[in-house]
């Protein structure tokens, strides 16, 4: 890839087409190989400075200004929960079981700690809605509840016959 500002010598690239390249590398590079829509927004999460809100890569920033790399992820962070908040409960339930069976850590320890910390809530970008910040925490935590009370996670996608047909 080429340097930034070099894609057109003796033209400067706008801050915007900065920001764009830094998506497009973040994508290219480090977010089309973490597998799973959670995983990503935790990953996304945990590049903002809960300080400051800023986005950090240091990766990124060897290349980058800071302003275009904090924008940048921002909007990939916007995205993903966008989409994560987009998918049906079953279709989340899912994806954060996959993320929950990723950490190869004892399931119900991890679902005991996610509803005790409620760290969760640090997941939604800053300036999402109102209402999408409470919807992901609504669904999170039942969500949660669901994978409390059931130890078997592998019969939540199994389907199932007709209750009056149970022997």
């Amino acid at each position: 890839m080429s340097d930034p500002g070099t894609e057109h010598p003796g033209t400067a690239a706008t801050p915007e087409d900065e920001v764009r390249r830094v998506m497009e590398n973040f994508e290219q590079h480090t977010l089309e190989k973490i597998q799973g829509i959670s995983a990503r927004l935790i990953y996304l999460a945990s590049l903002r400075d809960h300080n400051t809100g800023c986005y950090h890569h240091y990766g990124l920033e060897s290349r980058y200004s800071e302003k275009a790399v904090d924008q940048g992820l921002h909007r990939c962070h916007l995205a993903v929960f966008t989409s994560f908040v987009a998918l049906p409960l079953r279709d989340q339930t899912r994806d954060l079981m996959r993320f929950f069976e990723s950490l190869k850590a004892d399931r119900s320890r991890l679902v005991e700690v996610w509803q005790r910390l409620r760290a969760y809530q640090l997941l939604p970008p800053e300036d999402a809605s109102l209402l999408a910040k409470q919807l992901f925490s609504q669904n999170v935590e039942a969500i949660l509840q669901v994978l409390r009370e059931s130890e078997l996670w592998e019969l939540l996608d199994e389907p199932h016959g007709d209750p009056d047909h149970l022997s």
